[in-house]
């Protein structure tokens, strides 16, 4: 009879204690860099503590017996503890005590089966989507900061501490290593400086070089060399692939096959180049959100534990309370196929700092993998970030408690609670939505509920908006009157054309448009480089007007460079004339008391046309998203975010959706929904 072998799976008891682990170290790694004094025991506590860790990862990732490196991991960040006690450093002694009990647990329920051994196979090109890279190489060491260790004082009588063996007796040592740290002198004997090393001697050219020829590249200095170009490579396409202005969302991908590429030629260097990255990605000395997106999608694209560790190194080095940092972080985590990333989210959602858990509800939500048990605690969370964070997701699971989530938020103070409740109501297709965005309109909310309303109105509501509009146009309000699609609202649209305010006019071409579909479409050429130096320091401000180019005011004026081509954008015309033209000839062909979108009596379709076909910005799409779910009683994944073949795939279910939900074009009445 064949041995039952067992696959490895994250999501097994023993491996979320393992994982709970891993956090307590790192958080024990941390307590150790923030440190400043001198010690003698620090930085050897750190070495143990890079040693118990990297023992996790050859038990997370089967690269050793997985309960030989559980008890090794546990020895090793023992040995860190005595250590921390004789250096008085009590929040990492506590961080450590927890890792150890999670580490006797998890040693506790590994499995007594054989595990499935990892079989080693080439390395395959991906398509379309991020791909998932296993590469044959040992565990990834961490290297952790620690204070320096301070010169040996000859005149400092050294007391000998207890040893302890359990971590009651470790406390009492760390209380009494404090207390002799206080009582001795405050300065240290001044280290002596190291000789500095020999200048190398001079080396003369060879025949017919005026100087020595470069030395040959290493194989280690030429994969690091290729490391750091595809690093670049993919911080700099995972910022740019979202469209641009006027593009639709297909355009990507190019540059989403560019990126998938790139990873690929990564994994090929193979190990050198896998262990190069978080030390190329620490470099940095300030946050950089394109070697923290790279950092992190490289780390949920290679096999390991150890390797999504390192993108939540960088994370915490350069702070996940920095909204810039945050950011790169969950959008690589939204796409990226490791398995480890679920359990390491949940590592940061019981961390007690806010950016962490904000983060950690960001990504689990995108990816719908938060528990209805979760769903339940996050609709009673205090924290605002998270609340407004976890609203949609409740929305979309149809979650018992999204009621009772809902009265609180619209009861918020904050204004992203308030926000975050009006789109769960639309995407829960509430029956209150619109009562509930028009009640947040008169109230703090402001104009940030109008759009909001805008697409789930009744026909009393788009009436109102158009009141509002005429009251006190914005571009917000005018916006808000084009979704709505109210055709009382077209000759106030036209006269708005007339505006001084060259914002309130784009908007309200761009809400005609949306309420007509007429394609009076103008093209503007916006020069790419053009720069007026009125806004900047001029240095002789008697030469008179004058407007150049960027390049021409930062370049030798003998190397200019030649000039950059303009771009062609296209908005929806603002000259009121030729909308008058167009009201005038087709304007008695519409119903007056139907809801209008793109020139036809609105439906769901419209909204899944709009979203499939039209090159809308990010946010139009996610709105018409809204708009799909409060307009059909149902709801499916989508985002823009996500790569074009899983748009494309969550386009296609939409459309299901649609064609089996029964449409009134026109109508104003939005669907029941239980």
């Amino acid at each position: 009879m064949e041995a039952l072998l067992l696959a490895a799976d994250p999501a097994s008891p023993w491996m979320r204690h393992l994982e709970r682990a891993h956090e307590r170290a790192h958080a024990a790694a941390r307590a150790i860099g923030d440190e400043s004094a001198p010690s003698a025991h620090l930085a050897p506590a750190a070495r143990r503590l890079e040693l118990g860790i990297a023992a996790m990862y050859d038990a997370f990732d089967g690269r050793a017996d997985r309960s030989t490196a559980i008890n090794l991991a546990h020895a090793r960040l023992w040995d860190a503890a005595i250590l921390l006690a004789r250096a008085g450093l009590p929040p990492a002694l506590d961080a450590l005590r927890a890792a150890c009990r999670e580490l006797l647990r998890a040693e506790e329920r590994l499995p007594r089966v054989a595990f499935a051994s990892r079989v080693a196979k080439e390395l395959e090109a991906a398509a379309e989507l991020p791909p998932f890279h296993a590469i044959e190489r040992a565990s990834l060491v961490p290297s952790f900061a620690a204070p320096p260790v301070p010169e040996p004082e000859e005149s400092v009588e050294v007391v000998a501490l207890p040893e302890p063996t359990t971590f009651a007796e470790l406390a009492a040592t760390a209380r009494l290593a404090r207390r002799l740290a206080e009582q001795r002198p405050a300065s240290l004997a001044p280290r002596r400086p190291s000789p500095p090393p020999a200048a190398p001697a001079p080396v003369s050219p060879p025949p017919g070089f005026a100087q020595p020829p470069a030395a040959p590249l290493e194989d280690s200095e030429f994969i690091r060399r290729w490391a750091r170009e595809c690093f670049d490579e993919i911080g700099m396409l995972g910022i740019q692939r979202t469209p641009l202005a006027g593009d639709a969302f297909r355009t990507s991908l190019p540059l989403e096959q560019r990126l998938v590429r790139t990873i690929d030629a990564l994994a090929a260097l193979g190990s050198p180049a896998v262990a190069y990255l978080e030390p190329l990605a620490l470099d940095a000395p300030i946050a950089n959100p394109m070697s923290v997106f790279a950092m992190s999608l490289l780390g949920g694209c290679l096999e390991g534990r150890d390797a999504l560790a390192g993108a939540e190194r960088v994370l915490h080095r350069f702070g996940p309370n920095d909204p810039v940092v945050a950011g790169s972080f969950a959008s690589a985590m939204k796409i990226a196929p490791n398995p480890f990333i679920p359990g390491a989210l949940r590592s940061l959602l019981a961390s007690t700092e806010l950016g962490c858990r904000a983060l950690a509800v960001e990504v689990l939500a995108y990816r719908g993998w938060l528990t209805s048990a979760e769903l339940a605690e996050l609709a009673d969370d205090e924290d605002p970030g998270v609340l407004a964070l976890a609203l949609p997701a409740l929305a979309i699971a149809r979650h018992p408690d999204l009621r009772r989530a809902l009265a609180r938020a619209q009861q918020h103070a904050d204004p992203r609670v308030q926000e975050a409740a009006l789109a769960a109501m639309a995407l829960a297709a509430h029956p209150q939505a619109s009562s509930a965005a028009r009640a947040a309109a008169v109230g703090t909310l402001g104009e940030r509920a109008l759009l909001h309303l805008a697409i789930v109105p009744s026909e009393d509501d788009a009436r109102w908006l158009l009141d509002r509009m005429n009251a006190a146009p914005t571009p917000t309000s005018v916006e808000a009157v084009g979704w709505a699609g109210h055709l009382a609202a077209v000759p106030a649209l036209i006269d708005l054309l007339g505006s001084e305010d060259e914002a309130i006019k784009l908007a309200a071409g761009a809400a005609l448009e949306r309420l007509l579909g007429a394609k009076l479409i103008e093209s503007i050429e916006v020069p790419p480089d053009a720069l007026d130096d009125s806004e900047m320091d001029d240095p002789d401000p008697d030469a008179g007007p004058s407007r150049r180019t960027l390049a021409e005011l930062i370049s030798d004026p003998r190397f200019l460079p030649p000039a950059s081509s303009t771009e062609t954008l296209e908005i929806a015309s603002i000259d009121p004339l030729r909308w008058r033209a167009y009201w005038s000839e087709h304007g008695s062909r519409y119903d007056p008391d139907q809801r209008v979108r793109r020139g036809n009596p609105y439906s769901p379709s419209i909204s899944l046309h709009e979203l499939d076909r039209l090159p809308l910005g990010p946010e139009d799409r996610r709105r018409l998203h809204r708009e799909l779910a409060a307009w059909t009683g149902k709801v499916t994944h989508f985002d823009p975010h996500d790569f074009v073949l899983v748009q494309e795939q969550s386009l296609a279910a939409w459309g299901s959706l649609v064609k089996a939900t029964a449409e009134t074009p026109g109508s104003w009445a939005r669907p029941a929904v239980r």
